[in-house]
Parts: C-alpha cells; structure tokens; sequence
C-alpha cells in the first residue's frame, strides 16, 4: 500500500517514458494519488494497455505515443497535454536507455544519440514547462538518473556519462529556477528487475550476487520500489528538498 499524499491529488503530472518498467509503475502511483497524469512514450502498445487497465480501475491517465527524440513532436505532444490537462504541475523526465557498448566500437552516431535521448529531451521537457510555472510559482521537476554515476560498470561509459550530465543539470537548474519555489530533484536507482532487464540482460548468477553479494539489502529491486521516492519528492512532503539525488539501489553503490 502507497502511502496517499493529498496534495497531488488533481495535480498535472506529465511523465516521459512512463509506459513499462520504471515508468509504468511511477505512472500507476500516480494515477493511484487521483493525479491527472499524461505519459509520453513511444511504446505505443504497451502505452495503450497501461492506460485501458488503469481506465478500467477507474484511475485514468492520458496517454500521447511520441518520440521523445523528436523535439517538434515532443512539444506539439506537451502543448496538446497541458490544453487536455492544464498546466503542468510535477514533470518527471523518466524515458531513457541503457545500451552496452565496446567504447572503441561505438560509433559517434550513437553516442549522440543516446545522449539525444537521455540528456536533450530532458532540457526540452524543461524549458516547455518552466515558464508556466514560474507564473504559478510552483512545480516540482524529477529526473531520472542512475547508480552507475556511482558505480561505473563497464561498457556503460555513454550511458554513465548521460546520467551523470543529468546529476549536474539538477544542482544548476535548482539553483536557477529556485527563487520560483520550483524544485528539481534526481532519482538514481539500482539495478531494477524490469521485464527488459529480466529478458535481455539479468541472469540468475546476477539475481544470487545482487542478494548474497553486492547489495546491502538481500532483496531485488522491483519498478514498484522507486514509485514512492517520486510521490514524496512531486509532494508538499518534500517542499523544502531540491538540488539532491536520492539513491534506491538497496545500498548498491555503497557495498
């Protein structure tokens, strides 16, 4: 059971890449706060059944397939949530990769791509829903980053690198956009049993060291354990909390 905040309830909380995995249960949390929520994904299908089953359970959601790599449609996507919706309120830039790479392999086609999607769309979402909420002087910004800022594995130097430029987004924009009463915060999670995970790259000798070996905590992280650290940070509960990552790893970056 998630704890319920009040506050969010009627909220506009736009959410990238909140289809499945991470995203799919951050947009259930919300959905289950009474937010009115809109998801961006490119992930059509799965986008379209989340959204019929949390209809179903008489939570809806709003859900728009775009590219979040395209910033005309991306912004065409975000104009048309906010005259759905209303201004946004709490924007959580989630969508992102995490490919493997041979660093002398990879072509710089896709080093910048991959820092298209996981770095650029973020500024886009950004700098769309800012000025609205410099007039309300309100808003909370979330982004998304990753315990490989901390940990570093190999073949994720891209990846790494685009989480860690997120990490220093969030301290400069807290600064900039502060005197507005707008936060922005990070997420950082560990190593989190998505169904992608589970299918392309987890394997059961990865499960036994997570739990034996290199978590403090012998458990597997779940997509529904990071759902609570985003309600609490898009709350009034965390009014006076801005410029800060919270790791949810289970004490993977400290073992």
């Amino acid at each position: 059971m998630l704890l319920q905040f009040g506050d969010l309830r009627d909220k506009h909380v736009l959410i990238t890449g909140g289809a499945g995995g991470i995203g799919g249960a951050i947009t259930t949390a919300f959905a289950g706060q009474q937010s009115r929520v809109t998801v961006l994904d490119r992930d059509e299908a799965t986008g379209t059944h989340l959204a019929a089953a949390l209809e179903q359970a008489g939570t809806p959601v709003g859900f728009l397939a775009v590219d979040v790599t395209d910033e005309q449609r991306l912004i065409a996507a975000m104009d048309q949530a906010v005259r759905e919706r209303g201004p946004v309120d709490v924007l959580i830039n989630n969508a992102g990769y995490d490919p493997r790479h041979d660093i002398t392999q990879m072509t710089t086609a896709q080093w910048e791509g991959l820092f298209r999607l996981n770095v650029t769309h973020y500024f886009w979402t950004c700098r769309q829903v800012i000025p609205a909420m410099k007039e309300r002087r309100r808003g909370s910004i979330i982004m998304t980053t990753s315990v490989n800022c901390f940990t570093g594995d190999s073949e994720l130097a891209c990846y790494t690198a685009t989480k860690s430029a997120i990490m220093g987004m969030v301290k400069s924009l807290a600064r900039e956009v502060g005197p507005w009463n707008i936060r922005v915060n990070a997420v950082a999670p560990g190593w989190v049993m998505t169904q992608r995970q589970l299918r392309d790259l987890v394997t059961e000798e990865d499960k036994r060291r997570l739990v034996e070996e290199w978590q403090l905590l012998p458990q597997l992280l779940e997509p529904e354990h990071l759902a609570p650290t985003y309600l609490f940070l898009a709350s009034d509960a965390s009014s006076m909390i801005t410029r800060q990552t919270i790791l949810v790893d289970a004490g993977l970056a400290m073992a």
